[in-house]
Formats: structure tokens, sequence, C-alpha cells
């Protein structure tokens, strides 16, 4: 298996286009040089916008792009010409968190639309099984039916439910495979580490024979499952410590990728810690390795700090770790573990991880989906696989073997703009290419000097990319109203303007991690650790309100905008502007600290001057005029 690593740091990349350009921010901490794809090859336009977070693609049998559109909870079709939208079917029972809850993957069945009565589509998503105050999330696979005659997606019957769901890490990706069966990729939740440090991490956990007979999946997280289209265990499925379950294999971390190719290979791609994203291929029965190893058995760059072990006291995950918390080396491993064809990136245990702009700039790429490159209408690509990427807001070709089995050297950087790149579609005829984008998060910056940004200049797109193509390009911010979502503005010729984002030099840390809650993915140095930013600390109930927004303002963009938006107009999470309930200091202080609803806990990992920045910041701001909240009023609240 090819080892795709390689010593030294990429020097500075000059943009090239406008519009298809590799951000300038490629030049961050990436450890090797990639390869820039050219991209004049391609006209690009945008297809449609004012997409609410789409997750998956497919293609219907009307020859629309079918989508989901994860906070909404709506499936959608796009026409693939004009960009025309019109819903099929509106979940009323979909929880949608900040980040990684929602409507997630989507299948269709093969003969969907062709008269054999197979009109079915699975989907995953989550549901809450808790309260509205304490929500406790779940995750099922429903099958609907496909009305040709109306166009819409209706008779839903649950094919499994009670699959593990939490706030982070659901991964969620469905897909049909040739011997026509349902895989299903479950991330590991995000325990162990930010505000699930405290969860134990089941992703090397396997049912009992008791377990799976009770329909108890708890041990299904950080695990690819394998199910007849009826929700049932094959038979063929591999018998793993002597217990035979849906799970097809298992020691992953977060799955967002899965995809079978023309070859009948099943490849998977999923996140790293803060370095070694994954390309894999699934073989049954495989254990991947995760958390004990993080790509390749190497003791590079990682080791497992076993947060959900340390002793009582223990309140956050600091580095180095307290006496008594365990901490496992990569090489003390035991039993087989199957290696990935490539890993973005490893580097070595003294890498600066976070230190130059929170997790943007940590060697991972964020792979948020993959797709199998066979066709030879683009034959810079062929034989290939596509991995679009949040961070980097690149499509990375990966070169392949002639049999598939091994990457062929270092991926190729194509199609760059400033956005989070969700999911790919091919079309039929190999030449034109689809990306949908978030419609909110933290990317690398295109324009400026700051490396990372909150500013998507496409939010909740599909944008759409022709081999060969005379449309020219166009990606400018699309659509009336997309510009208040990216907090950016057009500007003729010149392309989005770029936001003065005095937070820039920090970030939310996690390499999926849009959300303004999201918790710490360093696997030695979690990047909340790191000042964002230098300004003055709140020094109690008489200091400066001037002050203290300027200080609570870089804070608020690097940890909060994410849900609620860069001018506080909401999106996952709620509308700050013209709110009256931020009048009530102990209230802000609380829900910041101890959450509320939807919103988890923050107060973790922040200290009491850092909440009442922030809670000052947006108590006077965006037609809000409350005064300061003070470290004292903060400090009552824990």
């Amino acid at each position: 298996m090819a080892h795709v690593t390689r010593t030294g740091l990429l020097a500075g990349v000059a943009a090239a286009s406008l519009l298809l350009a590799i951000p300038a921010s490629f030049a961050q901490e990436t450890p090797v040089e990639i390869e820039r794809g050219q991209n004049d090859l391609f006209s690009s336009r945008v297809l449609t916008t004012a997409l609410s977070n789409p997750w998956a693609m497919r293609w219907g049998p009307d020859g629309q792009i079918w989508l989901t559109e994860r906070t909404s909870g709506e499936v959608t079709k796009v026409d693939p010409e004009t960009g025309a939208q019109q819903v099929i079917l509106t979940l009323d029972d979909v929880y949608t968190g900040p980040q990684h809850e929602g409507l997630l993957g989507m299948a269709l069945h093969p003969e969907i639309g062709q008269g054999t009565g197979n009109d079915f589509v699975y989907i995953g998503y989550t549901i809450n099984i808790g309260t509205e105050t304490e929500p406790d999330a779940s995750a099922q696979i429903v099958r609907y039916t496909y009305d040709e005659a109306t166009g819409q997606l209706g008779s839903p019957e649950i094919l499994i439910e009670g699959l593990p769901g939490g706030n982070d890490h659901n991964a969620g990706r469905v897909v049909i495979g040739p011997d026509m069966k349902l895989y299903y990729s479950i991330g590991e939740q995000g325990a162990n580490f930010g505000r699930n440090f405290r969860l134990p991490n089941l992703a090397q956990a396997l049912p009992t024979a008791e377990e799976v007979a009770a329909e108890d999946w708890h041990t299904y997280a950080g695990k690819i499952l394998r199910l007849e289209l009826d929700g049932s265990i094959p038979e063929d499925n591999p018998e793993i410590d002597g217990v035979k379950s849906h799970i097809f294999s298992y020691g992953h971390r977060n799955p967002q990728g899965l995809s079978f190719g023309s070859n009948g290979i099943l490849y998977e791609a999923e996140h790293g810690p803060s370095s070694d994203d994954e390309l894999n291929i699934i073989q049954p029965g495989g254990n991947y390795g995760w958390p004990l190893v993080a790509g390749y058995i190497d003791d590079m760059g990682y080791s497992y700090i076993n947060w959900s072990e340390a002793p009582e006291g223990v309140e956050r995950a600091t580095t180095p770790p307290p006496e008594g918390v365990p901490v496992t080396q990569e090489s003390e491993f035991e039993g087989e573990m199957i290696d990935p064809l490539a890993t973005y990136f490893t580097v070595a245990s003294d890498f600066p991880f976070d230190q130059q702009c929170g997790f943007i700039c940590n060697p991972t790429v964020a792979p948020s989906s993959v797709l199998y490159y066979g066709g030879d209408a683009i034959p810079e690509w062929q034989n290939s696989i596509l991995l679009p990427t949040l961070k980097h807001g690149v499509l990375y070709v990966q070169p392949l073997s002639e049999d598939g089995t091994e990457a062929d050297g270092l991926p190729v950087a194509w199609l760059g703009t400033q956005n989070r790149y969700r999911d790919v579609l091919i079309s039929e005829d190999g030449k034109t290419v689809y990306l949908a984008t978030d419609a909110f998060g933290s990317v690398s910056q295109l324009y400026g000097t700051d490396l990372t940004t909150s500013v998507l200049h496409n939010p909740g797109a599909i944008l759409k990319f022709t081999y060969g193509g005379e449309e020219g390009s166009s990606l400018a911010v699309a659509g009336e109203g997309n510009e208040a979502q990216a907090g950016g503005t057009s500007e003729s010729a010149g392309g989005p303007a770029e936001w003065e984002n005095p937070a820039n030099q920090g970030a939310t840390p996690g390499t999926d991690a849009p959300a303004a809650t999201e918790a710490p993915a360093a696997s030695d140095a979690p990047a909340a650790d790191t000042p964002v930013s230098e300004a003055p600390a709140a020094a109690g109930g008489e200091a400066d309100l001037a002050t203290l927004v300027a200080a609570g303002q870089p804070k608020f963009v690097a940890s909060c905008s994410g849900c609620h938006g860069v001018n506080g107009q909401g999106g996952a999470g709620a509308v700050l502007a013209n709110n009256p309930n931020l009048a009530d200091a102990s209230h802000v202080a609380s829900t910041i600290i101890h959450g509320l609803g939807y919103m988890p806990p923050v107060g973790a990992d922040m200290s009491d001057e850092e909440v009442a920045e922030i809670g000052t910041y947006i108590r006077n701001s965006w037609g809000n005029d409350y005064g300061v909240l003070t470290v004292e009023e903060a400090a009552a609240e824990r």
C-alpha cells in the first residue's frame, strides 16, 4: 500500500485565477507539496443556491439530481441544467443539531422507476428520543416509496432503529452494493474528546450475541454496517469474535465517505483527529484501528489518550495529560489492522498542531465523501478516487494503481473555491462535476492573508464544472440572500469581498467543525488551549464595555458564528440579532456554559473571562444594547 506522506512543508502557492484557484491559504501547514490541476480545462457556474446544508447527492430515475438537506430535513430534486428545485419529501421527525445530526445519507434502489415494483429510496437520519431541553439523538434507516405520478416520496417503513446517533460524527452514508445489500456508516459520535471527552469510545467494541438478539445496537458506533434491504442481518456477514451482526467493519472514526467503484471495491474515507485522514478499502470483518491508531501504526503524530478513564477531578482535556490518564502508543496495538491506502497527512509527533491558524492549518483535509472515477471523459482523472474536502475547498483526485487496490502517489487538487465541499456527483457522460457545499462553517481563505475564514462564497449551493465546456466561469457569491449567510458582499469583477474577520488566526477545533460548539479534535494538543485573541480579558463588573466587545468579537466569530451566523442572523443556532432574551445576563452565561435545548454546553472549553467577553459582545451587537456580562456573573453560573 502506498504510504502517501513526505517530509518538508508546502511552499507558498499563488492563487491562479479568481474563481478556479487553489486558495492562497493552501500554503498552510500541509506537509507535502500538492500538485494543482489545470482548472481552465473546466467551465464553471453556480447551478442552484439556498440549500439547507446538502449532505448526499444521487441521480434520480428522472435524470434529476436528488439530494438530502441535512438541516431542513428535505429531499429535493434539482434540475441539472436549470437548477430548478422541487421538494419531494419533508421529514417531520428529523432531529437537527448544530453540525452532524439531521437528514444524512440516501440510496436509491437500482431498479427504481423501471416498473419492477422496487421504487424504493433508503434514507438515514437522526431523531430525538429525549426531550426538547435534554435532547438525545438516535439514528434510523427508513425506506420510502417513490410515486412517479406525483413525483413524491411516501409510505415510510422503518428498517432499523435505535442506532447510535450523537452530537458529533454520525457519518450516515448510505449505499447499495453490487451484492444488493445496504451499507451504512456510523461515526464514533465524537467520544473521548471535546465536550464528549468523558464518553468511552466504542469504535473497537463489539456486540455480544445477547445484545444482537435483543436488538441492542449501542456498540455499532465507529462501524460500517451491512444490511439486507429489509434491515435484517445478512447470512453471509462476517462473524467477528464469534458473533454475527450487522457489523461489516470496525475501528472507524468519522467515515463520511462510502462508495463502490465499478471495479466492485468498497472505498471509504474518514476524518482523522488532527492528522491522518484516511482513504481505505473496506474488507469484511476488518479492523481499521481507531481510536488506538490514526492512519498507520507508526507512532507518528498521534497517541490514544483515554480521557473516558481519567481520574475524578480531571475536568477537561489538557496537554500533556495529567497523571493517571491512560495513554497508549500506536505500536501497542494488538491484533490485525488493515492499513489505509493513503493518509492526508501523516506527520511527526512534534508537529505544531493548532499553532498556525487552529484546526484549518492542521495536516488534514477533512474528506466529506468519496467517489470512484473510472471513465475516460476527463483523461486526467481516469482510474482515481474523488475526495471533496471541507477544509481546503478543493476536490482531491487520488490516482490509483491499475487494479484499484493501491494509491498511486499523491493526490492532485482541482476546482478550488472558498467553500466547504460536502458531496460530489458525476454526469452519465463523465464530463460534468457537481459539488454540493455546506451552508456555513470554517474553511481556508481564498483572498487575504488570514488563512482561515467563516465566509463561504457559495453557501448551500451546487456548483457545476464541465470539462471542455464553454459556459465560462461565474462562481461569485450566488443568489439574493446568500451574501447575508456568508457575511460577505459581492463586488463586480473582483468577486466576493473578504469580510474583515479579526478571529481568522483562531478557529473552532475539529476537522469537521462548522458548529459553534464543536470541540477540540487535536490528538495531543486541543486547539481550545490556544488563545484565540490577545485582547484584554474582562476584569469584572466595572470593565470597559468597548474593551469587552472588542475582545469578544473574534472569539464569537471563531467559536460561535458557525451556528449563529457572523451577524447573529442564526442558522443551525438561534437568532441573536434583536433578541430580547439576551437582556438577562445570567441566562446568557448559563446558556454558554451549560447549554440549552439543542445547544450543548461549551463552558468546559472556556474560562469565565471568555464567557464574559463573548456574552458582552452578543449582548451589545446587531441591535442589542444590554450592557456588560461580568466575569463574576459568568462564574456564578458554574
